[in-house]
């Protein structure tokens, strides 16, 4: 209890009239806190200044964007002049989880794809000029995947075998070295765009909001797509093509399956840390994964 009177004071003293009659936990990030106000209200408390630069940005753009998009977004409702928290109305669902993908109907199934595809159809077609005071990042994802690699081989690849590190390298290379994996024309991205921030109605069956936009950036429209395919696979992408566009399908796996692969060398500690430590441990079973599911496509593709 002392904890939450904690939070509620840091609100108070921003919106002392708002009476809180409930405060529950949702969860901790790496960024974040989250707590459920009055069974109606998430409330953000960033753990960092670092962090509050994010948020900043996050308020600018989702103002913007507002607009221009058909799924429900944050609206924010209560901002700390201090950037101390946030807090918007919560947005009804549950985590649209690849099982529960897989569960539906395959009508139900086109229908979440379409939505998906159209809400980042929507967001990646928005002017840039629109959002020149937000602040945005630009993403140079060539100079980031080149110190990606560095790292690999410096603190991972010790601890790999030779045939890992074989196939790390072929990715990376191959990456890095096709130059029309850079010609594309920068957008605005969600920029961590996983099931775990996109919700869904089990009763009616579809998407209803999308969270969690503090990483938004401007890069590559194609980076929105890899935690689709590192999430719900292959098969979930053809289907979402249909209303993305998006031509180069064979090109685009390729790419998408690389970005996954460097996703998991960034959740790696910046320090050799022991292999034994809980860090560690944690990237080494995700790089894992992913070299169980190449495995497992190419014997599918076999």
């Amino acid at each position: 209890m002392q904890t939450f009177e904690k939070y509620i004071k840091i609100i108070h003293q921003d919106f002392p009239r708002l009476v809180i009659s409930s405060i529950k936990k949702l969860g901790e990030g790496d960024n974040n806190k989250a707590y459920l106000i009055n069974e109606e209200y998430i409330f953000r408390f960033p753990k960092r200044e670092r962090v509050k630069k994010q948020v900043r940005r996050e308020i600018a753009v989702l103002s913007e964007i507002k607009s221009f998009v058909n799924i429900q977004i944050p609206e924010l409702e209560y901002i700390s002049p201090s950037i101390n928290f946030i807090g918007y109305r919560m947005i009804k669902g549950e985590n649209f989880s690849a099982n529960l993908f897989h569960k539906l109907g395959k009508k139900d199934q086109q229908n979440a794809q379409k939505a998906l595809a159209d809400f980042l159809s929507s967001v990646h077609a928005i002017d840039l000029s629109q959002l020149k005071n937000c602040n945005l990042k630009t993403m140079n994802l060539k100079e980031e995947y080149k110190d990606n690699f560095e790292k690999a081989k410096q603190l991972i690849f010790p601890h790999l075998s030779k045939n890992k590190r074989n196939i790390i390298t072929r990715f990376f290379l191959k990456y890095l070295t096709n130059e029309h994996n850079f010609d594309y024309s920068e957008c605005l991205i969600h920029n961590d765009f996983s099931s775990d921030h996109i919700l869904f109605n089990t009763v009616k069956k579809q998407i209803t909001g999308i969270i969690d936009f503090g990483d938004i950036a401007i890069g590559d429209p194609d980076y929105d797509l890899m935690y689709l395919l590192d999430e719900f696979g292959e098969k979930f992408i053809p289907g979402f093509l249909k209303n993305y566009p998006q031509t180069k399908e064979k090109n685009l796996l390729q790419k998408l399956n690389f970005f996954a692969l460097a996703n998991k060398i960034q959740s790696f500690p910046d320090k050799d840390y022991h292999a034994e430590s809980d860090l560690w441990k944690y990237a080494y079973a995700h790089l894992n994964e992913w070299f169980e599911k190449q495995a497992l496509q190419m014997n599918l593709n076999g």
